[in-house]
């Protein structure tokens, strides 16, 4: 999560451009006007401001002395990267074509979504974190940072290869500005595969201002937000997703640097003149630092139309129940993520977050940023990541939901008398299993027929979740509570 700036290390590598710059370690960017100014006071030396406009500058600096800007501005305020000069200015006139008038998000899915909800697993979460941890570092100029991007894009073929999904394609992507790859994954859609559902997060680690990379595990930020839509993508194949829009997870390079991958892929999506309906950002999401779970970002470039869809989901699925979580606003500041990116090239972007600003992860960028400092758990995680699943689904569409064919031939589920009765218009049986809102499985039956009854005398008043399955492996969930 770029907070607020960090060290921009220049080793010398031939195939990067971003070194060469008229000043050792000098770099262009753009910033808050006021940020600038301020640090133009207290390092004039160090910073020029070479044009400025509606409150943005250019401006042409040493990026570690933006440190001080870290508690005095809103919390996020830092620098997008520019790769000229020129291209810093121009910038600040940039015409965006590519906004388009909000777009008509609908609610339909609920069969196929509270079925997938059941599958996030926090042990899937968990492996892919400490994974991406064990690499010690993934600073963007260190070869660790691309073994980790191979690393997982191996795990994300064995994903589609497990479940044989010759219709997922996996790409890595080179940059002009880092040696670093990204790494995107494509579901084509059926039916309107021109309009885009993109998801990501970023891949690269930091320890902020320190010259020595050789450990920055990173785990919150970002292994977090990886880990996250790593679950979202195998949630979605275990559940034989197949979406009538295109559907791409991302998995950025050099975030930590100035959005650097992000910002190539998005401007390149633009000059296609791609349709991207939105992009929902995953960038650390597993300290839970506020009372509500999900904190959904508010600044001036974070879509509105995009962030009233995603508190419609959340108070659709999330509200009451077995998935249960809560949300919240606040804001990060200028270009404090990758969605950033998105959103200054004209497409609806946002960010959910794990806390409030002033209640976020106070170990990121430093050594101290791993799995254990988290409480060695992924129950945060996975709220967000039932949050992505939702908003993949509901935006994209599915072409097929696996549990409708199941769905057309019931009958009725309804519960009287402490008896779940239950009456399916076929001849298959029938395991059935009873979880209470913790998902904790109580009741387990076997090869029942079509057509009975399960006594929940045994059960105390609350909400609890019947999930049925007949032979050929459909599912169905209903929602019961007992009085």
């Amino acid at each position: 999560m770029k907070f607020n700036t960090l060290l921009f290390t220049l080793l010398a590598t031939s195939s990067v451009s971003l070194f060469a710059q008229e000043k050792n370690d000098f770099i262009y960017a753009n910033m808050e006007t006021v940020n600038a100014k301020f640090l133009q006071q207290e390092n004039p030396n160090s910073i020029q401001i070479l044009s400025s406009k509606d409150g943005i500058s250019a401006i042409y600096f040493h990026p570690t002395i933006a440190e001080s800007l870290h508690g005095k501005f809103a919390h996020g305020h830092g620098y997008i990267f520019q790769n000229s000069k020129e291209e810093a200015v121009q910038s600040l006139h940039k015409t965006v074509l590519q906004k388009k008038a909000p777009f008509n998000y609908t609610i339909t899915e609920q069969t196929f979504i509270n079925e997938a909800l059941n599958d996030v697993d926090v042990k899937e979460i968990e492996k892919t974190i400490l994974m991406l941890e064990g690499f010690k570092t993934r600073y963007h100029t260190r070869q660790e940072a691309n073994d980790a991007i191979l690393k997982l894009k191996e795990v994300w073929e064995k994903i589609i290869v497990d479940a044989n999904r010759q219709d997922i394609i996996i790409k890595t992507i080179d940059h002009v500005n880092t040696p670093m790859k990204s790494l995107i994954l494509t579901f084509t859609g059926s039916g309107n595969k021109d309009e885009y559902v993109i998801i990501g997060g970023h891949a690269d680690s930091t320890i902020g201002w320190s010259g020595d990379q050789s450990f920055a595990p990173g785990a919150d930020d970002n292994a977090s937000g990886i880990a996250t839509i790593t679950e979202v993508l195998r949630v979605l194949v275990k559940n034989k997703f197949v979406p009538q829009r295109t559907v791409e997870i991302m998995a950025y390079a050099a975030e930590e640097i100035g959005l650097v991958g992000s910002k190539e892929i998005a401007e390149k999506y633009v000059s296609q003149n791609k349709n991207v309906i939105g992009y929902v950002q995953f960038d650390m999401t597993n300290y839970k630092g506020s009372a509500k779970d999900v904190v959904l970002m508010t600044d001036s470039y974070c879509d509105t139309n995009l962030n009233s869809f995603l508190m419609q989901l959340m108070d659709e699925y999330n509200k009451t129940g077995l998935h249960q979580f809560t949300y919240d606003t606040s804001k990060c500041g200028y270009g404090c993520s990758d969605h950033a990116s998105w959103a200054n090239n004209g497409y609806a972007a946002t960010l959910p977050f794990e806390a409030k600003m002033s209640d976020s992860n106070p170990y990121i960028h430093s050594k101290n940023d791993t799995y254990a400092t988290m409480g060695s758990t992924s129950t945060h995680a996975a709220k967000f990541t039932k949050l992505g699943i939702e908003y993949i689904v509901e935006a994209a569409k599915t072409t097929v939901l696996g549990t409708n064919d199941l769905d057309e031939n019931l009958s009725k589920i309804y519960v009287e008398n402490k008896l779940l009765n239950y009456r399916f218009n076929n001849n298959s049986s029938y395991s059935i299993q009873i979880v209470d809102a913790s998902g904790r499985e109580l009741i387990t039956l076997t090869n029942k027929s079509a057509n009975g009854s399960v006594d929940l005398s045994n059960l105390n008043k609350g909400f609890y979740v019947a999930i049925f399955k007949d032979t050929a492996g459909k599912t169905t969930s209903h929602k019961i509570i007992i009085k």
